[in-house]
């Protein structure tokens, strides 16, 4: 993961078993166990937890985010 020239599908790959954070469109967060993914960029989150501007949590203990919502995903820092 340290390669900046890596492609987007070893990116993920990478990730996956790991806790992730996923900014979605309309500025939800969800942060999550990183489990799968499809060639449409469908996500599996488990034990994740979603956040809204605000302090209501609501937490999954398996989540799939359609890809076209996903902004942006951060692996662990």
């Amino acid at each position: 993961m340290n390669d900046r020239r890596s492609k987007p599908r070893e990116f993920l790959e990478n990730c996956l078993g790991e806790r992730v954070e996923v900014a979605l469109k309309g500025g939800d967060l969800v942060r999550g166990e990183f489990k799968s993914f499809d060639e449409h960029l469908n996500l599996k989150l488990e034990d994740a937890r979603k956040t809204k501007n605000g302090p209501n949590d609501r937490k999954f203990k398996s989540l799939i985010i359609r890809g076209s919502n996903v902004v942006f995903i951060s692996p662990p820092v």
